[in-house]
Formats: C-alpha cells, sequence, structure tokens
C-alpha cells in the first residue's frame, strides 16, 4: 500500500517499477476511472527525423531512398498512361 505525502508524492512499490519496466524520468498520465486513479507510462518517440521512420515504426523490411521512390513513381505514372 501507498501513501499520499502532504506534497502530493506517491511512492510506487519496486515490484510494480520492476513489472512495468518503468525507468526514472519516465512520463506518467494519471486520469480518473470513478473513485480510482489509473496511471500509465507515456509511450514517446524521441526521434522524428524522417529518416529514423521505419525504425520508429519497428519496420525490418528493404528500405529505398527517396530518389528511388521518385523514379518508382514516375515509372508507375508512365506504365499507368
Amino acid at each position: 500500500m501507498s501513501i499520499l505525502s502532504s506534497h502530493g508524492d506517491v511512492h510506487i512499490p519496486d515490484y510494480l517499477i520492476h513489472a512495468l519496466g518503468l525507468k526514472p524520468g519516465v512520463e506518467l498520465a494519471l486520469e480518473r476511472q470513478g473513485d480510482a486513479i489509473v496511471m500509465r507510462p507515456v509511450k514517446t518517440n524521441k526521434s522524428s527525423r524522417v529518416e529514423e521512420g521505419p525504425k520508429i515504426l519497428a519496420y525490418t523490411g528493404m528500405t529505398v531512398s527517396l530518389e528511388e521512390m521518385d523514379d518508382a513513381i514516375a515509372k508507375g505514372a508512365v506504365q499507368s498512361l
């Protein structure tokens, strides 16, 4: 059991921290559900560079350059005529 401090702090038991894989500094979202408070770790992608898109999406297939994509689009456009 945890106790709310006078500053609004709550200690999360170690077994829950380990079970959820929480690390220091993780952002937690809290929401009210009836008379309960639900706390969830916020999943964020720290990277937002286009080049890292496949990694962000956990894509493991082949990658191509923007030039290769442009060439394929142009070729497809010609073939569709």
